[in-house]
């Protein structure tokens, strides 16, 4: 469930005013923490928001977003503790992730939306669209799941984030996310460590009751996936009162990256079937 982003992405180009800099206020520039690569003014008529695995950040879904069509702004999600956002702790809570989330969020839901959550971002994601739902704000008209296992399915893997340090990183080495320059220096796993923790102490904890969600879920599930295989993401058909689909990409749990070009079609394809459908809000 672990996979690690070590760019930093850009911020943006500042905003240039009568030959000045226009600095940002403290609200707007909380905000671009969230959403790194996020601008002014798109000309995107549509948005797919991205929530990371544990230990990812952005960058991991730079792929989307370049090779979006011309329609859709993709916005990976930036959430504490990693790449630009390093210096600061990284949070242990689902739920405080989506207060401080929704905050970012509020100004760019102007227009139909979808969202991605990938492994740990899958919870994020539903434990997301729970808080819009309870704030009567928008709502996504699509939500994609992939690599985790439906509420309703048991966990394939025993926990770990309370394991000792050698422990936990030999653990993370077997999922195979981990980038080999960072398994072999210790400065690295020292400086990543909290962080990644924290990520899978949320990703470990219970995902509550709710009522299903209200908006089509797609579900995608990688061949060989030993956490989150298409057995264990079939129950996310219960989660919603919406259509559901089970897509199944070949590859194990990060078919993110080792089948990026197949995960990419699926997600465009479905996402211009839900979104375009519906106008932007005037």
């Amino acid at each position: 469930m672990n996979g690690l982003g070590l760019a930093t992405p850009s911020c943006g180009p500042a905003a240039h005013t009568a030959g000045r800099v226009s600095w940002p206020n403290a609200r707007d520039a909380a905000r671009s923490k969230w959403l790194p690569y996020a601008e002014g003014g798109t000309a995107h008529s549509h948005r797919l928001f991205c929530l990371p695995f544990a230990g990812g950040g952005a960058s991991s879904f730079m792929g989307l977003r370049r090779n979006a069509p011309a329609w859709l702004d993709v916005q990976p999600v930036q959430l504490p503790g990693r790449e630009n956002r390093t210096a600061e702790p990284a949070l242990r809570s689902v739920d405080e992730v989506v207060s401080r989330l929704v905050e970012a969020l509020r100004p760019w839901l102007d227009r139909p939306f979808g969202l991605l959550g990938y492994s740990l971002g899958a919870r994020v994601a539903r434990a997301l669209i729970l808080q819009l739902r309870r704030e009567d704000l928008p709502l996504p008209h699509i939500l994609f799941l992939a690599a985790h296992r439906a509420p309703n399915a048991p966990s394939r893997r025993p926990p770990l984030h309370m394991l000792p340090s050698d422990a936990f990183w030999a653990r993370l080495a077997a999922y195979s996310g981990t980038p080999a320059e960072v398994l072999a220096n210790q400065e690295l796993r020292d400086l990543l460590e909290p962080m990644l923790r924290a990520d899978f102490e949320m990703a470990e904890g219970n995902m509550p009751v709710a009522a299903p969600l209200p908006c089509p879920v797609v579900a995608f599930a990688g061949t060989e996936d030993p956490f989150a295989g298409p057995q264990d993401m079939a129950g996310w058909a219960l989660e919603t009162r919406g259509d559901f689909e089970l897509v199944t990409v070949e590859g194990a749990h990060f078919f993110l990256r080792t089948n990026a070009r197949c995960f990419m079609d699926h997600v465009f394809s479905r996402a211009a079937l839900r979104l375009l459908p519906h106008a932007v809000a005037a």
